[in-house]
């Protein structure tokens, strides 16, 4: 587990996808000579290490109600692909959150929303229904950004 320890402390996220790192040593080079044991295995390897800390889950599987399971993994293998994981998240225990740090973190991750927002628009398929959508989708996402700088202010102001 010292090589997650290193992996968080080079990481620019505070908090980082289990998956995420678990795809790492999967898939990258710098690790292939490390064995690699099944996710739920290896979340538990770090949940009884003291140096990591377990924050409250995200979920992205409501988004794809209605998919067949077949889409639906396809679906989270592309929000993967954007940076978007599910599942627990972990963070070094000896970091503390502060204001400023949270606040960084909720900026990060709707300036992340935004990039693949545009990135979907580039994307997308020639078809007026998707577009109006993604339209939507956008504007909705841009406001969300605004709120998000006002609530980072206060945060950043609180915690001076």
């Amino acid at each position: 587990m010292d090589v997650v320890e290193k992996i968080l402390e080079d990481e620019e996220d505070i908090i980082v996808p289990v998956k995420k790192i678990w795809k790492m040593f999967q898939f990258s080079k710098e690790f292939q000579n490390i064995p690699v044991p099944a996710l739920i295995e290896f979340s538990q390897l770090l949940k009884d290490d003291e140096r990591f800390e377990f924050m409250p889950p995200v979920n992205y599987g409501n988004m794809f109600e209605g998919l067949t399971e077949e889409e639906q993994r396809e679906r989270e293998d592309e929000m993967e692909i954007l940076g978007f994981f599910s599942g627990d998240r972990i963070k070094l225990r000896r970091l503390q959150l502060t204001g400023d740090l949270l606040a960084s973190v909720i900026e990060k991750s709707v300036n992340r929303m935004i990039n693949a927002l545009k990135n979907a628009w580039e994307t997308k398929p020639d078809d007026k229904e998707t577009e109006k959508r993604l339209l939507e989708i956008m504007k909705k996402t841009q406001q969300l950004r605004k709120e998000t700088k006002k609530i980072a202010k206060k945060i950043r102001e609180v915690s001076e």
